[in-house]
Order: structure tokens, then C-alpha cells, then sequence
């Protein structure tokens, strides 16, 4: 597996290797990586560590951790337990239950390490880029500090502290203690995303999650590079700031020449200096330096334009002596926020339109549930690719990550640069909780927050930033939740012109209470959670927002994912891990009969393709109705577009990378141009004239002319019973118009489906857009209780069990007569034995 940030480390840096040097890359920074496979592991109980005197391990003591296990880093603790076989895979069936004494322990991690010749005479600096969560660092013996806050990275000086004799297998010894992972979120809240959810419950993923490295350099160190464009977009020019942050280590000023030089980094360019001579005082210097480019490329989403890309390059000299060189990719891109017209300000007060060089950026997103694994070493640059490239491919624009995941590593989002997705952001993972009232905790997620923005900021794909999720509606003190993210948003707005949200959803009662305006944003979730009190058509249509940040609907993946993590003997009837791996049975039996009229639980292929097909159909009448409301309201955002471990919830795309049948759908809801079918009901009874309307949305700026409709009509067996042709003369670029109404009689018998498939094409036969819908032959009077009686036995199998037990789906764990069957059998669910039934 090629690893997780393989070629991060060299993005970041000039990377100089230790065969000879010439005279003029001499005073430029060394780089030796200490990521990799040279690590061992081992854990004790709390303390136990330093009693045995780990710390004090050396090169000509290895014999005392021949027995620690090989490891890796980046990478986490249980991945490096497993790949040994001292757990079992924590993915599989209830392994990870089992896996939980791991987190009791202590974790050390060591590595023996040479240092390079070449950074004789340099102040040398040893570099963490992240570590979950807490850690205590020793070199050669010698404590070098404590760390707490899994998104900061920070260093330590060991020049003084170091031997540069060279052995076979490494002369200094690095050290690395682990705390305890922690055990109540709200604590740690924004410093390390939370491991419980509805996805996730078990263990606390731990371990040092990116790269290591020794760094050395001459009295001065380019600490960040910030680079901004003021752009004039009918000249196409646009003007830099490029803001160098410098670290002079000498205790005196010293004259410096700081250089920048600007060039194209994926397309041929011209290149673009400005020099400026600074005196820079001892400790910590920031300077602003202009950089004029009179025929910008500019960045575009790939919907809208190209994804020109540029490096800009910073040497620092004294005397014409290299002191320091480093540099920053960028795009060059005007964002703005504008408002969302048809809306009072008595409605809406906050922009929610992202305008991107002057084009509206309709934002059709995914909620981007990663990394690609909960525990890191798991993860790999290839997977990150993958999720990537089928989130593109599925039409997405956008991918939002919000306060349940972690800051994204660098590589994630530079494949959105480059692949033109844009990043809607809560900075740091602070999710549903009440959150601690303490200077200390501020001070800390503060802290935290200036460094992820500054790491964030230079990426064009960054759109909108946010504070916390979900942290009005669940807390115990909305208000104080609620003023420190504003205060969080008043703290990074020195370092960044993104446009911060304090809180995601704003509308919720909560919000709204607390001053917030009744149509801004909502989580439109409440399909999911109303267990049939309301179908599909009713829900979205009552919906009036003019950003919905997440739409949430679950389903099961693909029966051969499911074969990869349930036990066999579990597969069907339904076993307990299927509820260890968060399936609501009896949400899937209410979704299920909304969208099929028929719970589909007579097998297993049937049971499963009903829910990704029942996901999918609720997904694409939401996604198409607030898509038509446009430029009302301006983004929309799926729940999930995939999720970090094997589940029954979230996802369009599988943990083992496989779209689902849903997947097809949001692809197909999400074309940038759209041929849309608006209809007020899916249940039409027998010989009942449908009736619809024909729309066209399209996020291009684009003109069609000429174009034309093809709408056909299908009965269940997919036989043809009509067709119609509606002639459409303009479909005008970044619009939304309805074009036609539309009719049919109502094929079939009661119980049965039908079907309507949209071709759009323009003048030339080409085809711009296609589409399709599943309807039912049903009677609305009949199945809508029924619905509602579904739900009712949901409703009070929770009242009795509580909503999150999983336990209440399999009577052999529950109950004196589950223990004395415990032993005998795997408990199944009861309902999944009966023949396929209404």
C-alpha cells in the first residue's frame, strides 16, 4: 500500500538529498523524513512506561524492544495492533467491542534514526504535522515537552541534543508517548472529532496521524506563506499579496532580500518577481510583499471554468547567502458572498450565494464523512483519489465536511484544487454537545482554529467556513454555545477572507429563538427521523431555505460489501452485528414502503436494493426541488456521501469504495444541466391522469438553443405507453425555468409501478441531459396510515428499548429468555423470517 501522505512531505519544501551538496544549496533548508516503517509500538498501563524507563531505549539497547511490534507512521494504533493480529479486524462483525481494553493502555512509539552529515552546524528541529491526541516526545533520553490538540503541529529544538555518528541502524533514539485517548468528547471538543455518532460508537482512534521530520536550517526559517489576489476580472489581471511570516533566531537585526517569484504550476506561464530588502528583528516577522500578474489564469469549480493553478516561490538571502527557501501552491480567484434574492430581510439576513470570479456557484454537495478509514493507517493516498474522482464523477461540485470529521490531511485538498471541487469547511470538529466553560478550553480550540485556518486558507477549493454542528439544538446552554462561536469566527478573521457561519443549521427553533432568521439554513433530516408521520412529496415541499447544509437518508451497501464485514451466519436472517453496525430496521421498513410500497424484507438482494433504491428516489426528489428553486436557494448538501468505517447508514458510496444504486440517482439529480419532472405526489390511482411539470436548471454559463424534450411513459413491465416531444427554443446559462406541463393516464393496477424517462438535446441530436422517476399505482388513503402504523411500531419498540439500543431487533438478547438462547444461537431479527409482505 503506498501510504497515506507519501508525497506530502515534499510539497511542502525543497527536499535536498544527502549525497553532495553544491555551494549554493548549502544554506537552504534539509528535510529527512522520519515517516515510514522504521517504527515500533508497544503499549503498558498508565505509567508503566516510564517506570520501565522506555524513554531511556537507545540504539546499542534495541534488545529491550525486540518484542514491541512493528509499526507504521503515519498511522494509528489499532491499524499497527492488527496488521500484527493482536486484535481482529475492528471492522469486522462486533470486533471492535472487543478491541476496546485498547484504549486503557498507554502507547509508545520508537524510532532509531540517524542524522543526516550534512546538518552539522544548522539549528536542527524536530516536526510533528499531527498527533491524536495527546502525546510526550523524548530524544536520546531527554523529555522534550508535552503536546496536546490533534490539528496543531508543533517542534522542538535537539541541536544540541543529537549525535551525528552513523550506525547501520540508527544512532538516536525517538520516543514517542501516547496518552490515554480521552473519554468524554465535550473535553476535547475541536482539538480531536468525535468517535460516537450514529455510524460509529466503540473505539477512540489514537496514534501519530501525519508525518515526522527533522528540519535544519542556517538563523532563519520562512515560517507560512498567505498569498491573496485582488483581481479585475475585465482585464483579467489580478494583483498579489503575498504575506511571508519569518523566524529569526539570532538574538540581533539582521538585513534580508526576500524574493518572491510566481509562476504557473500546471500550465506554461510567465513568471512573475517582486524583491524587497527588511530588516528583521530576533523571534517571529511578518512582511507583505506585491506581486503584480497582468494575464491571470484564473481558478475555477470544474463546472464553471479551469483549474489554473499557481506556485509562488520564496528565498530569503543575506549577503546573497541563501538563508531559506520555501513555497505555496494557490489559485488565483475572486470569492464573494452575495444574497440569495426572493427573501425579506425579515427571512434572511446572512449571503448563502458563493461567487466565484463573478459566477454563482450553486453548490450540489456531498457531506464528505472521512478520511477514508476512522483509523488513519488504514488510509491511503489511492482511496483518497477514488472517493474524489466518483464524487466528480457524480456531479458533485462541492464537498462539505463538517463538525463530526477531522480537518482533511493536505493531499484531500489538493485533489480538490486540482479536480476543481470546492470545500465548504467546519474548522474544527465541534459537534452537538454543550460545550465546557472554561478560559482554558477557549483559549485551546482557539489556538487550534488560527493554525487549521492558515493551514486551510491558500487552497482555492476553500468556499465557506464554519463553526460548530449541530450545537444549538443539543445543548444545555444554546446562548453560551452560540456566543463563543462567534467569538471562534471574530478570532480567524484576521487570517482569513473566507465567509465564516457560526453555526450549521441557523433556522432550527433553537436558532431561531436565539435571533437567527426562519429561512437562512436547515438540516432537512426530518424525513429520516419522522418514522412515517410524513411521506417523501409532503416533507421537501414545505421546505423554504435558502441553503439546506445537509439532507440525510440511509441505506444498506452492496450485499458483497456486506458479505466483507457481517459474519455469514449473520448475513440473513439479520444477526446482532448487523445492528452493532447502526441499522434502523424499522426506518428502512417505513423508507422502504414510502418509496415501494413495500417493506422488501423477504430476502436478502431484495431487502438491500430496496433501501439504496428507496435513498436514492428520496434523495432525488429533494435534491430536484430545492435545484429548482434556484437562484432562491443556492446550496444543497447530501448526508452522506460516504462515511469512514463499514455501516447501514449514510452513504451513496460504500466504505469499500462501491457506488451505490443511490449513488445513480444523486448523479443523476446533480447534472449540471438538468431536465426535471416536478410532480406534487408519487401515488397515482389506476386510470388517474398524472399530471407534471417540465423544468430545465442549469449551473452553466451556458446558452442551449433549440433544444427539445423527449418525456416517455412506462408501465411496470417498462412497456412504452406514451410519448411526448415539447420543443424548449433557449435554455439560458445559470438559470432555472419551468418550460411545460405535462400529462398521462395512470397504467396498471394498484400496486404496481411506472415509470417516466426525460431526454433533453439540443440542436444537433446531442443529448444535454436524461433522466428518469419511479412512480407507484396507489391509493394515498390506504398507504399513507399504513405508513403511519409502520412507524407506530417503530415509535414504540424505541419507547420500550431506547432509540440508540439495537438490542430491541433481537429478542435472544434481551430478557432472561435471550440469556438461556444466547448460547444456543446467533439471535435473529424476528420480522426478517416472515415472506415478503405490505
Amino acid at each position: 500500500m503506498k501510504h497515506l501522505l507519501s508525497n506530502y512531505l515534499f510539497t511542502l519544501i525543497a527536499f535536498l538529498t544527502l549525497g553532495s551538496i553544491s555551494n549554493a544549496q548549502q544554506s537552504k533548508r534539509l528535510v529527512h523524513d522520519l515517516s515510514g516503517y522504521h517504527w515500533k509500538v508497544q503499549g503498558t498501563l498508565p505509567g508503566r512506561g516510564l517506570e520501565e524507563k522506555f524513554p531511556e531505549i537507545s540504539y546499542d539497547h534495541m534488545g529491550d524492544a525486540l518484542n514491541w511490534a512493528p509499526a507504521q507512521v503515519p498511522g494509528d494504533v489499532f491499524t499497527d495492533l492488527w496488521r500484527v493480529g493482536r486484535i481482529e479486524d475492528p471492522h469486522y462483525g462486533r470486533n471492535s467491542v472487543k478491541a476496546k481494553w485498547v484504549n486503557e493502555y498507554e502507547w509508545w512509539y520508537l524510532n532509531i534514526f540517524n542524522v543526516p552529515e550534512e546538518m552539522k552546524g544548522k539549528t536542527i528541529e524536530l516536526t510533528f504535522d499531527g498527533v491524536d491526541y495527546a502525546c510526550d516526545v523524548f530524544v536520546n533520553g531527554k523529555m522534550l515537552g508535552t503536546h496536546e490538540g490533534m490539528f496543531t503541529s508543533f517542534s522542538f529544538d535537539i541541536t544540541d541534543l543529537v549525535s551525528f555518528e552513523q550506525k547501520r541502524r540508527g544512532r538516536n533514539t525517538l520516543a514517542v508517548r501516547l496518552h490515554p485517548a480521552p473519554r468524554r468528547y465535550s473535553q476535547v471538543a475541536g482539538r480531536k472529532p468525535a468517535w460516537h455518532g450514529d455510524y460509529w460508537v466503540d473505539l477512540v482512534p489514537t496514534g501519530i496521524w501525519k508525518p515526522v521530520r527533522l528540519e535544519a536550517f542556517e538563523t532563519t526559517k520562512i515560517k507560512d506563506i498567505y498569498v491573496q489576489s485582488d483581481i479585475n476580472l475585465k482585464k483579467k489581471s489580478a494583483d498579489l499579496t503575498v504575506q511571508v511570516e519569518v523566524e529569526n533566531y539570532e538574538s540581533t537585526n539582521k538585513s534580508v532580500e526576500i524574493e518572491i517569484e510566481v509562476q504557473g504550476e500546471n500550465f506554461k506561464s510567465k513568471s512573475y518577481k517582486s524583491t524587497i530588502t527588511k530588516s528583521l528583528s530576533p523571534g517571529r516577522n511578518e512582511f507583505t510583499i506585491p506581486v503584480k500578474v497582468p494575464d491571470a489564469k484564473l481558478w475555477y469549480p470544474w463546472d464553471l471554468g479551469d483549474q489554473n493553478l499557481y506556485i509562488a516561490n520564496v528565498t530569503i538571502k543575506s549577503n546573497k547567502k541563501v538563508l531559506d527557501v520555501d513555497d505555496k501552491l494557490f489559485g488565483v480567484r475572486e470569492l464573494k458572498m452575495e444574497m440569495n434574492p426572493g427573501y425579506t430581510k425579515d427571512e434572511v439576513e446572512n449571503p448563502w450565494t458563493v461567487m466565484i470570479n463573478g459566477k454563482r456557484h450553486f453548490i450540489r454537495s456531498g457531506t464528505w464523512g472521512g478520511p477514508p478509514d476512522i483509523f488513519f493507517g488504514r488510509a491511503s493516498n489511492e482511496k483518497y483519489e477514488e472517493f474524489v474522482r466518483l464524487a466528480k464523477e457524480g456531479n458533485m461540485n462541492n464537498l462539505r465536511i463538517f463538525g463530526w470529521h477531522p480537518t482533511e490531511i493536505p493531499y484531500f485538498y489538493e485533489l480538490c484544487n486540482r479536480e476543481g471541487i470546492t470545500v465548504w469547511q467546519d474548522i474544527l470538529p465541534i459537534a452537538s454537545l454543550s460545550l465546557p466553560k472554561t478560559e482554558e478550553f477557549k483559549q485551546a480550540i482557539f489556538s487550534e482554529a488560527i493554525s487549521v485556518v492558515k493551514d486551510l486558507r491558500n487552497h482555492p477549493c476553500m468556499v465557506i467556513i464554519e463553526g460548530g454542528e449541530e450545537i444549538l439544538m443539543t445543548a444545555s446552554d444554546p446562548e453560551y454555545n452560540l456566543n463563543l462561536m462567534k467569538e471562534l469566527g471574530d478570532v480567524v478573521e484576521p487570517y482569513t477572507n473566507l465567509h465564516y457561519v457560526p453555526v450549521s443549521p441557523l433556522s432550527d427553533h433553537v436558532g431561531i429563538e436565539l435571533g437567527f432568521k426562519p429561512k437562512e439554513s436547515v438540516h432537512a433530516n426530518g424525513l429520516f427521523y419522522s418514522e412515517g408521520r410524513i411521506n417523501t412529496e409532503k416533507f421537501f415541499q414545505s421546505k423554504d431555505f435558502a441553503a439546506v447544509p445537509e439532507l440525510a437518508i440511509s441505506s444498506c451497501p452492496n450485499v458483497e460489501s456486506i458479505k466483507k464485514f457481517i459474519p455469514e451466519d449473520e448475513l440473513w436472517p439479520p444477526g446482532p452485528s448487523w445492528g452493532h453496525h447502526w441499522t434502523d430496521f424499522d426506518v428502512f421498513r417505513t423508507l422502504n414502503f414510502d418509496v415501494l410500497d413495500n417493506q422488501s424484507t423477504g430476502s436478502l438482494q431484495e431487502f438491500v436494493d430496496a433501501t439504496q433504491i428507496s435513498q436514492g428516489v428520496i434523495f432525488q426528489y429533494g435534491l430536484e426541488y430545492f435545484r429548482r428553486r434556484k437562484p432562491k436557494s443556492s446550496a444543497i448538501c447530501i448526508c452522506h456521501y460516504i462515511t469512514f468505517a463499514p455501516d447501514m447508514k449514510w452513504g451513496i458510496v460504500d466504505y469499500y469504495q462501491q457506488p451505490k444504486i443511490s449513488y445513480d440517482y444523486v448523479k443523476m439529480a446533480y447534472q449540471p444541466v438538468l431536465i426535471s419532472l416536478e410532480h406534487k405526489r408519487r401515488r397515482w390511482l389506476p386510470d388517474e391522469q398524472f399530471e407534471g411539470k417540465i423544468w430545465v436548471v442549469n449551473d452553466l454559463y451556458k446558452d442551449f438553443k433549440d433544444c427539445k424534450a423527449e418525456i416517455t411513459f412506462l408501465d411496470h413491465n417498462k412497456k412504452e405507453v406514451k410519448q411526448d416531444v415539447i420543443k424548449i427554443p433557449n435554455i439560458k446559462g445559470d438559470s432555472s425555468k419551468e418550460f411545460a406541463a405535462i400529462s398521462c393516464k395512470v397504467p396498471g393496477e394498484l400496486g404496481n409501478q411506472f415509470h417516466v424517462k426525460l431526454k433533453l438535446t439540443d440542436k444537433s441530436g446531442e443529448v444535454i441531459s436524461e433522466n428518469k422517476y419511479l412512480l407507484l399505482v396507489g391509493d394515498e388513503r390506504v398507504d399513507l396510515p399504513r405508513l403511519r402504523e409502520i412507524g407506530q411500531e417503530a415509535r414504540d419498540k424505541k419507547e420500550k428499548y431506547g432509540s440508540h439500543n439495537y438490542l430491541r431487533y433481537f429478542e435472544g438478547l434481551s430478557g432472561e429468555r435471550g440469556v438461556k438462547q444466547a448460547d444456543e444461537e446467533i439471535p435473529t431479527v424476528k420480522e426478517f423470517n416472515l415472506k415478503k409482505t405490505k
